[in-house]
């Protein structure tokens, strides 16, 4: 049984892994794509954002197909889909081709950011949940990190195409896992809830819990969206800007230890108000003072939320496909419209003041959201 966790494990590691790497893999291009492609930063927003679109009107679908027919044969058919998206956006020429070549990625999407805490969820109820996900909660930063520091490298030396070449062979690697290693238990009587009931039972703490969620991303992805940008405009190159900007995700590697607080705490909602204030607070310094320190800190802060929200969701509902679902479609409309906001506000303001008033902003009013929470 041990064996089997281990690799329920890795299968969530690996799937959620390949959505970071996807999701990520546009910030550290973005300085090449408007030199090639002669594209504004709002344009360049909304590349990064255009995945977001398909899981947004359809993540609660995703939920849904994996609450009633497992894990498998969904993620074979993402896979398939971020094959399709990755082989596109390598080989087109256009904005508009590159902005379908998202598209179709952020179809795979509907299940991608889904499965992989469904799989924790499912798997590892019990006293040690906040210290799995804190595990798991890794996976994000490190495709950050590795998007951030390699692939401006890559893309420097040959095309800012290529890094696109790495994501493809790590997709076809990791539907050989599903397929051929990844052995999924038979189901219990599949449930026959409608997908209407199955969102009424849904507790207005979710709801809030998806809002909170989808404020903290709208102020930090759009920081880690923009971040290598601004420093790019401070004056560093485009590698060491990079770099810089990866350390915002170092901070995540303590997710780990955040976990093992979240199952012994009596009220781990203080922790997305705790981490709310003090991210938002480093946003402003930053923009004043662009110093490395202060981005590994506001990192540091910014790891109290994450682990958090996907330790409290189980606490708030049984439905966990569903449930992660909707604090998915969330994530996503702030990923879609957030980073064309903030890009627009520096296109009319020529400056990145407004921009980080505004993630700041986002951040704080979902840490006081924070505050209707009371765990149960």
């Amino acid at each position: 049984m041990k064996g089997n966790k281990i690799k329920y494990f890795l299968t969530a590691y690996f799937l959620s892994l390949l959505l970071a790497l996807n999701f990520q893999v546009i910030p550290p291009l973005i300085p090449f794509i408007i030199r090639d492609l002669n594209i504004t930063r709002s344009q360049a927003g909304l590349l990064m954002g255009i995945v977001s679109f398909p899981p947004l009107f359809l993540g609660i679908l995703g939920g849904y197909i994996l609450d009633r027919w497992g894990v498998k044969i969904p993620v074979i058919t993402s896979l398939f889909l971020y094959i399709i998206g990755e082989s596109l956006f390598i080989f087109v020429k256009s904005f508009s081709f590159l902005l379908l070549s998202r598209f179709i990625i952020g179809f795979g999407g509907i299940i991608f950011a889904v499965v992989g805490l469904r799989i924790i969820g499912e798997k590892f109820k019990g006293n040690n949940l906040g210290r799995v996900i804190g595990y798991w909660g890794t996976a994000m930063p490190f495709g950050s990190i590795l998007s951030f520091n390699l692939f401006p490298i890559i893309a420097k030396s040959f095309n800012w195409r290529y890094p696109m070449i790495f994501l493809l062979i790590f997709s076809f690697l990791v539907l050989f896992w599903i397929v051929f290693l990844y052995k999924e238990e038979e189901r219990e009587e599949i449930n026959n809830f409608s997908l209407f009931d199955l969102l009424k039972s849904l507790s207005s703490k979710v709801i809030i819990l998806g809002v909170l969620w989808g404020l903290f991303n709208a102020g930090s992805l759009s920081f880690f969206t923009f971040a290598p940008d601004y420093f790019v405009l401070k004056g560093y190159s485009e590698n060491y800007a990079a770099f810089v900007s990866s350390l915002y995700m170092f901070g995540s590697f303590l997710s780990p230890g955040v976990g093992y607080f979240l199952d012994i705490v009596a009220r781990p909602s203080y922790f997305i108000l705790i981490g709310s204030i003090l991210l938002s607070f480093s946003l402003i310094l930053i923009y004043f003072i662009s110093s490395p320190f202060l981005v590994v800190l506001a990192g540091i802060f910014a790891v109290l939320i994450p682990p958090t929200v996907f330790y409290l969701l189980p606490k708030f509902t049984n439905n966990l496909g569903m449930g992660y679902s909707l604090l998915n479609i969330f994530v996503n409309f702030s990923t879609l419209v957030s980073p064309y906001i903030i890009g627009y506000v520096k296109d009319l303001g020529g400056t990145y003041w407004g921009s980080f008033i505004m993630m700041a902003l986002f951040v704080l009013i979902g840490g006081i959201l924070s505050l209707k929470l009371k765990e149960s």
